[in-house]
C-alpha cells in the first residue's frame, strides 16, 4: 500500500490539475474495495453514509471524532488511493477542537479532510463568520506544521436559494480561501448558473456535490466550467439503502421474492461485487 505521504502528494496533485476529478464516497470496507477495484483516483468518507451503517442520523453529534477517524482508518487500509475525510464540523465548536480533528486525520493517514461551518444546533445552525474563519485558520496552521500537502477543504453549508444567501456563501468561501483553505465547497450548489457565479467570484479550487437527485451536469461540463473536484457524498449509500428497503417491503407487503431477480440483471460487463473482495491468504 502507498504511504500516507505518497497519498497526500497524489491528492494534492489532483487538485492542481483541475478538470473535475471524481471522488466517490464509500460507506464501509466492502464498498471501499469495490471503488478501489474500479480504479478511481481518490475517494472520501461520507459522514452520513457511515452514520447510517451505525444506525444513527448524520450531523446530530451521534458520531464521535474517534468513531469517524476509526472508520477513516478502515477505509484507508482497504484502499490504495488517497482518501479524504468527511469530518463534519471538526467535532467541536472551538478552533482547538478543529485542530485536534485535523491532527487525528493526519495521524490516521487521510490525504485531506473537510471542515463544515454547520454547528449541529438547529437554533443557530451556522457559525458566525468570524468564528468560522478562526476555525479554518487554526486548521490550516496545524496542517501546515504537520503535513503541508494535506488538503484542507472548508465547507459553507448554508442555503443558496436567494441572492442574499448566494452572496453570503460567496463571502464565506472567499474568507475560507483567504484563511488558507486548499479547496472550498458549498454542498447546496447544483444550479449551473449559480456554480458559474461562484467559480467566477471565488479564486480557489472548488468541490461540487453531484450525488443527488436532479443533478444533470456531467463531469465534462463541470470540468469545462472550472470545477476542480466532484464528490458523491451520501449518494451511493442512499441508493444502497433505498434498494434494501424496497426489497424488504416487497417481501413483507407483497409476499413475493422477485426483488432478488434484480441482482441477476446487471448490464453486461459490470463485474460481480464479490470479485472485489479479498480471499483467504
Amino acid at each position: 500500500m502507498p504511504t500516507a505521504a505518497k497519498r497526500r502528494a497524489a491528492f494534492k496533485a489532483l487538485h492542481e490539475k483541475g478538470r473535475a476529478f471524481l471522488m466517490p464516497n464509500p460507506f464501509d470496507i466492502g464498498t471501499a474495495r469495490i471503488l478501489d477495484g474500479l480504479r478511481f483516483d481518490a475517494m472520501a468518507t461520507s459522514s452520513a453514509g457511515y452514520a447510517w451503517t451505525q444506525g444513527v442520523k448524520d450531523a446530530e453529534g451521534l458520531i464521535t471524532r474517534d468513531d469517524a477517524l476509526g472508520h477513516a482508518a478502515d477505509i484507508i487500509a482497504a484502499t490504495s488511493v488517497p482518501v479524504n475525510g468527511d469530518l463534519e464540523n471538526g467535532f467541536g465548536d472551538s478552533p482547538d477542537d478543529v485542530v485536534a480533528t485535523v491532527k487525528g486525520a493526519i495521524e490516521v493517514g487521510l490525504a485531506g479532510c473537510s471542515i463544515e461551518d454547520y454547528t449541529t444546533d438547529p437554533k443557530h445552525p451556522y457559525y458566525d463568520l468570524e468564528l468560522a474563519v478562526e476555525r479554518i485558520k487554526a486548521a490550516v496552521d496545524a496542517k501546515n506544521r504537520l503535513a503541508p500537502d494535506f488538503v484542507l477543504t472548508a465547507r459553507s453549508e448554508g442555503p443558496v436559494q436567494t441572492q442574499h444567501e448566494l452572496d453570503e456563501t460567496i463571502k464565506r468561501l472567499n474568507a475560507f480561501a483567504e484563511a488558507g483553505a486548499d479547496c472550498v465547497y458549498a454542498p447546496e450548489l447544483k444550479d449551473k448558473e449559480q456554480i458559474a457565479t461562484v467559480l467566477a467570484a471565488v479564486k480557489a479550487p472548488m468541490n461540487v456535490l453531484a450525488g443527488r437527485k436532479n443533478f444533470h451536469l456531467t463531469r465534462k461540463e463541470l470540468g469545462d466550467m472550472g470545477v476542480t473536484r466532484v464528490s458523491i457524498g451520501a449518494g451511493l449509500a442512499r441508493l444502497a439503502y433505498r434498494a434494501f428497503i424496497a426489497a424488504a417491503e416487497d417481501m413483507k407487503d407483497g409476499g413475493t421474492f422477485g426483488c432478488f431477480d434484480r441482482t441477476e440483471t446487471m448490464p453486461e460487463g459490470i463485474p460481480d461485487f464479490e470479485s472485489f473482495m479479498k480471499t483467504r491468504p
